[in-house]
């Protein structure tokens, strides 16, 4: 009979912080395209991404202690990124 061992308390953390750290990485990669084709004078809509930005806040919220200061300084730069785009839409 095989048994499987639960992941400890410790390895369950590492897959939350990698997981989370994942979805930052991806959201990096399309706040990047949004700029690179606002630079190129192409419309862009930002409404989707209010959704995916929420599901990172609440990931961070049940983020691992010991990650908090890498996730608080990756929101910074995403909020940071965030407003360059909305400073570059043009007004309606």
């Amino acid at each position: 009979m095989n048994r499987t061992t639960p992941p400890s308390a410790d390895a369950e953390r590492a897959r939350q912080t990698t997981a989370l750290l994942a979805a930052f990485e991806a959201m990096e990669g399309t706040l990047s395209v949004a700029e690179a084709l606002l630079a190129g004078r192409r419309r862009i809509d930002l409404s989707g991404l209010e959704n995916e930005m929420g599901r990172l806040c609440a990931a961070s919220l049940l983020a691992p202690a010991e990650a908090l200061p890498t996730i608080r300084t990756r929101l910074e730069a995403l909020r940071l990124a965030l407003d360059r785009l909305e400073a570059g839409l043009p007004r309606p």
